[in-house]
């Protein structure tokens, strides 16, 4: 910048001209600088906390409609809620915000677009494959396997219930525990189950329908189709009925089921459990999937989770800078004082413009617990 100054020193005559430019170059470095104090000023006096909060709740409520979710979706997705402070971190809502609105943003456009991309892939399989494997008759011949015995204690409250648990699981299951993580501020999370569902399980369980025709119980035993489809023509029932080996219902749902069980929660733990179990119980119940077809995809699941924890570390491990892994794993961001480095503290501003260092909720939460022990 020096040189720049003296070099437009040296030009004209008696060195007005240099004057000048030099009064026009400063007049825009400070309308600049002026410029720049206003925006940061401006910035800092807005709540971005409440306009993340107030899009993340946008962003959700787009998901649902988009699904359209039912009453009881919503009511389940509260419930879920209702302790996600056990599990929450202690990052600051603006930091997480800065990741974790764009990646469910991506998660929510890839929902939108990912119903019709499915369904020109099963077209597509139903047009174009010729199914080596046919195992139909395979399947009547082994003792139980029809799941029928699922259907003991039927009834019309029952089958309704059930209905409804299927009818929303694929999608629900999943985006349940996406919301859920959201609200922890943990981007790890919110990508292990997002890898655990449909993300991996998508592209690892094409080759299984490609090389397998199996259909649904209900039709192979030619009984009542109990989730009262409408199909408009037969190739429209024969897609819907053909990809069974194994049930992705049932592997969406024990992936989410095992992820559930890790968090501090006990009534989200609880209540995801029941549902994954609801869910995995109605391909019987509704004669959708046969038994071999469910303990396959519990396989199927859980194989997808351990390559999700697989991905995650490494990702954790290679690709996630140092100085973004506290917002990525969701711990406390450690701060340094003048004494050295605080761990699992948060630094505080004091009235006179200073700031201190106070513990993390769950350092506090420790003391206390500690002192109550003495």
């Amino acid at each position: 910048m020096m040189e720049f100054v003296l070099s437009i020193c040296r030009m004209g005559d008696g060195g007005v001209a240099s004057v000048e430019v030099l009064g026009h170059l400063g007049m825009e470095v400070w309308g600049a600088a002026l410029l720049r104090m206003k925006l940061e000023k401006w910035v800092g006096s807005q709540d971005w906390t409440m306009y993340g909060m107030v899009f993340s709740v946008f962003l959700i409520w787009r998901i649902g409609a988009i699904g359209g979710w039912s009453k009881g979706c919503w009511i389940l997705l509260a419930v879920c809620l209702v302790g996600v402070r056990k599990d929450q971190s202690d990052i600051d809502w603006t930091r997480f915000f800065a990741f974790g609105i764009p990646l469910l943003g991506v998660f929510y456009y890839f929902y939108g677009a990912g119903n019709a991309l499915w369904w020109e892939l099963a077209n597509w399989m139903f047009q174009n494959n010729k199914h080596p494997l046919h195992w139909d008759e395979l399947m009547q011949a082994i003792p139980l396997n029809t799941g029928a015995w699922a259907r003991t204690l039927s009834s019309k409250a029952l089958d309704e219930f059930m209905v409804w648990v299927y009818s929303y699981s694929f999608v629900v299951s999943l985006w349940i525990c996406i919301v859920r993580s959201f609200w922890t501020k943990s981007v790890k999370k919110m990508l292990s189950y997002a890898l655990s569902g449909h993300l991996l399980q998508f592209p690892l369980i094409l080759p299984f329908y490609n090389l397998i025709l199996l259909r649904e119980v209900w039709y192979v035993n030619n009984q009542p189709d109990l989730l009262q489809r409408q199909f408009t023509d037969e190739n429209a029932l024969l897609v819907n009925v053909m990809n069974c080996f194994p049930s992705m219902h049932t592997s969406i749902a024990f992936a989410m089921l095992l992820l559930a069980r890790r968090e501090k929660d006990g009534v989200f733990k609880t209540t995801m459990v029941a549902y994954c179990v609801s869910i995995i119980f109605s391909t019987l119940y509704l004669q959708i999937h046969w038994v071999v077809d469910v303990l396959a995809g519990m396989a199927f699941g859980f194989g997808a989770v351990k390559l999700a924890d697989g991905l995650i570390h490494v990702v954790s491990a290679r690709l996630v800078p140092a100085r973004l892994k506290a917002i990525y794993e969701g711990k406390p961001v450690e701060h340094k004082t003048d004494g050295g480095p605080v761990e699992g503290g948060e630094l505080v501003k004091r009235g006179g413009g200073g700031t201190r260092t106070e513990p993390t909720r769950a350092v506090r939460q420790a003391g206390g617990e500690a002192m109550q022990a003495h």
